[in-house]
């Protein structure tokens, strides 16, 4: 799990998308909704949106007219993030000081 999800990180929309969840863990939001949080295209958010909901970090809450995305709130997988998220952060901190 650790592998994938460092590979899912190292694509910066996705990484962009998992840092606003974390940062909100209890947001449900929109396409059109998170492209204007973090200033993207939406065609380009929902397509990241929709990978990150067949990996299992975001679910979806489907109304009759959009669907809202929302954070994971299995452990396992938010674990695995945290643990890449801070090896990311410690290999970043070392880059610097070198």
């Amino acid at each position: 799990m650790l592998k994938k999800i460092s590979k899912i990180l190292r694509s910066p929309i996705k990484k962009k998308i998992i840092l606003f969840f974390r940062e909100n863990p209890h947001s449900v939001d929109s396409v059109r909704g998170i492209s204007t949080w973090l200033n993207l295209k939406p065609e380009m958010v929902r397509k990241a949106l929709e990978e990150l909901v067949k990996e299992g970090i975001l679910i979806t809450h489907r109304g009759r007219t959009t669907t809202g995305y929302a954070y994971t709130q299995d452990k396992n997988i938010l674990n695995c993030i945290e643990e890449c998220l801070s090896i990311k952060d410690e290999k970043r901190s070392s880059d610097r000081s070198i």
